[in-house]
């Protein structure tokens, strides 16, 4: 009996190992020093208060729901005002799409235009993992290397998450 217990769990561990793997768990997040080349338009909405609250889950939705049905195209991203390791208890967030331009395609209805502005020295971090995964790399990733570089970071943060390819965050450098 034992020894069957001691086998489930040998294979339970694999099997939560190889799904880590697969998901980019083992991976390092790329972070450079740049400054933006261009501005990088959202289309969203604003969101302040709890950020594991049903409302920034419903927008988040939203997002996905408006890239899904086709009625804007974009790629989903986020622009925190502050800290996302602390949203939990108090976000303040642009939620939305990163979008080609400002003037391409019609806004859904509550949805406005931000723009993270060109010219900013930012910590860029880029790493090839799912979602589940990647925003606890990318920002460990940015703050480690800007301790290491004694930068200080702005808590202004860029966030996008396409289909495919690298998840980036972009990091605002003082």
């Amino acid at each position: 009996m034992n020894r069957i217990f001691l086998i489930l769990s040998l294979f339970l561990i694999v099997a939560v190992g190889v799904a880590y793997y697969f998901v980019g768990g083992f991976k390092q997040a790329e972070v450079k020093l740049e400054t933006t080349a261009q501005p990088i338009f959202l289309a969203g909405s604003y969101y302040e208060g709890a950020g594991n609250s049903e409302a920034f889950g419903d927008l988040t939705r939203k997002a996905y729901e408006i890239r899904s049905s086709g009625k804007l195209r974009g790629t989903f991203g986020n622009i925190f005002y502050n800290d996302p390791a602390t949203s939990s208890e108090a976000a303040k967030v642009f939620v939305g799409l990163i979008v080609d331009d400002t003037v391409s395609q019609q806004l859904p209805a509550g949805y406005r235009y931000r723009v993270f502005p060109a010219g900013q020295r930012v910590l860029h971090a880029r790493i090839e993992a799912s979602y589940l995964v990647a925003p606890g790399k990318l920002y460990s990733g940015v703050k480690d290397q800007a301790k290491q570089n004694s930068l200080a970071l702005q808590n202004l943060y860029l966030e996008r998450f396409p289909n495919t390819g690298p998840v980036e965050v972009w990091a605002v450098v003082k």
